[in-house]
């Protein structure tokens, strides 16, 4: 399902509020590429992965976006990701373990498209500041 940069925003975050792992995979390419800081990670498989793990992590995930952004064939947008911590976060490279908590998470992500899916993720966030909200205060 093409989508393009001016509604991308709305349509993937309806997708991901509803637990809708197949609408949010149909708004990006087969050879999809994302990027953050702890990686790369390419095709729509990868990111079956990654949406799934983040759904069964925060099982009451909701997310906001708040595009600011868009041409012909990019959007940037900011987001809010809320959600209770209840189960383990799965990594490429590390396994989470979940405290039970309500946690926010601010960041910021930018798109390219092609034919109007999304071909390329950018996504920012500070993974140093994330981590500690997976452990519970000492003292």
């Amino acid at each position: 399902m093409a989508t393009g940069p001016n509604d991308f925003a709305e349509r993937a975050a309806s997708a991901f509020n509803r637990h809708d792992v197949e609408a949010m995979l149909a708004l990006f390419c087969e050879d999809f590429i994302y990027l953050d800081s702890m990686g790369i990670q390419t095709g729509r498989e990868a990111m079956r992965k990654r949406e799934n793990a983040l759904l069964e992590a925060l099982p009451d995930a909701h997310v906001i976006f708040s595009p600011f952004a868009a041409s012909h064939d990019r959007l940037a947008l900011t987001a809010f990701l809320t959600g209770t911590f209840a189960a383990p976060l799965v990594l490429p490279d590390r396994v989470i373990p979940p405290h039970g908590r309500h946690i926010t998470a601010y960041y910021a992500a930018h798109f390219t498209f092609k034919d109007g899916l999304v071909i390329r993720e950018e996504a920012f966030f500070d993974s140093a500041v994330l981590l500690p909200l997976t452990h519970p205060a000492e003292g």
